[in-house]
């Protein structure tokens, strides 16, 4: 059975222009519309969608409400259309936050190049979001104690393996992510770790970063992601198509019982997509202030969204967050956003190691693009390097983490069970290039553990 879609939208044109997207694959089909978010409440109930389009501001009930109300209801993979203002990152971040996936800008030629790839685009975002309907059972637990759903039947559904997914699910619904306990005897060098349970832009109990007072509404921030690996040139082999599956015997890191390895590390560079605003937080909120080490952040993006981001981060973390800059002299304990939009590069400069912010060549449709920025790491860095692919659909991370393993880097890939999209780590585990898989709740002390022998 094809993907059943509903679509909510306001916009008389925006619902058709939609509609039309979907109803090009026969692997899809739109099962229904809503013109506001109470409307899109009563139809998910009704419909049982395998996914929603979700726009952000309507008239009765807003896209975050609607979220919310859909969520604690009848839990459902949904994705934003998000205009790109500042107001539109905002309230994109607050949907998130409610249990939102991903989203997508409403100008579509900031996906793509040209209008079919745009389409092609957006067709893999929600086909790949309707498969996360564990996912989206996860954060309906966590955040709105919703116990159970009733997911449709329907093949883009995957109801069955959802269905055994819970069956083999150690932990009772309190986290977002995470499906681990975390152990009581942890870092005892840094702040206690955070749940991922916690809401999203909300500092961990009794940590306030450097700021007190972290508002909701400011909201955090959303994953965007240009389709395709920027060694690839053809929307045909987007990155959107996950890595063919392959059984995973890699060694599953736990932050209690973890030895270091004794190496001595220059940068921990990061890279992720969907999902990954979250699964950035977690971790970097969790880093203590005095982390020895610079860090370079490479989150698909654009770039009204980025500036944003680092600033949220930077109030939520104790560690210093920017976006990155062109000529920034990299410095222990700081965490560098690259600018979405643009392409970082990192130099060596006498001593120093400097960030290059550039134009992407037209061909390449990450903006950032993680293997570009790994590549230029692992020029300046060479082995020295703690990498991390964080949840992301695709396979960016993969050249690059290549590269930095030939150079005789460490390569942590985030574990299956707490991505929202096991695409990027899957890509890097399956190339044979990471070292170890890790629970998003344990990368944090395991940095600790590793970089500081803590």
């Amino acid at each position: 059975m094809p993907i059943r879609v509903l679509i909510v939208d306001d916009s008389s044109f925006f619902r058709r222009r939609i509609s039309e997207i979907v109803s090009k694959d026969s692997a899809m089909e739109v099962v229904g519309f809503a013109t506001n978010g109470k409307d899109a409440v009563d139809k998910v109930a009704e419909l049982k969608p395998d996914v929603i389009t979700m726009d952000v501001e309507m008239p009765v009930m807003n896209g975050i409400d609607a979220v919310k109300g859909i969520m604690s209801a009848n839990p459902t993979p949904i994705i934003m259309f998000s205009s790109l203002t500042e107001e539109g990152a905002a309230a994109t971040f607050n949907a998130l936050d409610a249990g939102a996936l991903d989203f997508i800008t409403k100008n579509f030629d900031d996906i793509a190049r040209n209008r079919d790839e745009a389409m092609e685009i957006i067709r893999g975002k929600i086909k790949n979001i309707s498969r996360q309907k564990y996912q989206a059972s996860r954060i309906a637990r966590a955040r709105y104690g919703v116990s159970s759903f009733s997911p449709s039947t329907s093949v883009g559904s995957s109801a069955a393996v959802s269905a055994s997914r819970r069956s083999e699910d150690p932990q009772p619904a309190n986290s977002v992510l995470g499906s681990y306990r975390r152990t009581s005897d942890t870092i005892a060098s840094s702040r206690t770790l955070t749940s991922s349970a916690r809401s999203f832009g909300t500092p961990a109990s009794g940590v306030t970063g450097r700021s007190s007072s972290v508002l909701q509404d400011r909201g955090s921030v959303a994953s965007r992601f240009g389709q395709r690996s920027s060694f690839q040139t053809s929307a045909q082999t987007a990155a959107m198509h996950q890595p063919a599956r392959k059984e995973c015997s890699l060694p599953e890191l736990n932050a209690s019982i973890y030895k270091p390895s004794g190496k001595k590390y220059s940068l921990l560079a990061i890279g992720s997509s969907t999902g990954g605003p979250v699964a950035l937080q977690e971790v970097l909120t969790n880093l203590p202030e005095n982390f020895p080490l610079p860090i370079i952040i490479v989150q698909h993006m654009p770039s009204t969204f980025t500036s944003s981001f680092a600033a949220r981060l930077d109030k939520l973390c104790r560690i210093t967050v920017c976006e990155a800059k062109n000529n920034d002299v990299l410095k222990p304990g700081t965490a560098y956003l690259a600018p979405g939009g643009m392409q970082l590069y990192v130099e060596t400069r006498g001593f120093q190691k400097v960030i290059k912010i550039r134009e992407s060549e037209p061909q390449m449709c990450y903006r950032p693009c993680v293997d570009i920025s790994f590549e230029s790491i692992n020029k300046s860095f060479g082995g020295s390097v703690l990498a991390l692919i964080l949840t992301g659909m695709g396979a960016d991370g993969k050249e690059g983490c290549r590269k930095l393993k030939s150079s005789g880097a460490s390569i942590w890939a985030q574990n299956e069970e707490t991505c929202v999209i096991y695409g990027m780590p899957q890509a890097v585990v399956n190339a044979g290039v990471a070292d170890y898989v890790v629970p998003i709740r344990e990368f944090a002390g395991c940095i600790q553990r590793e970089v500081m022998n803590t």
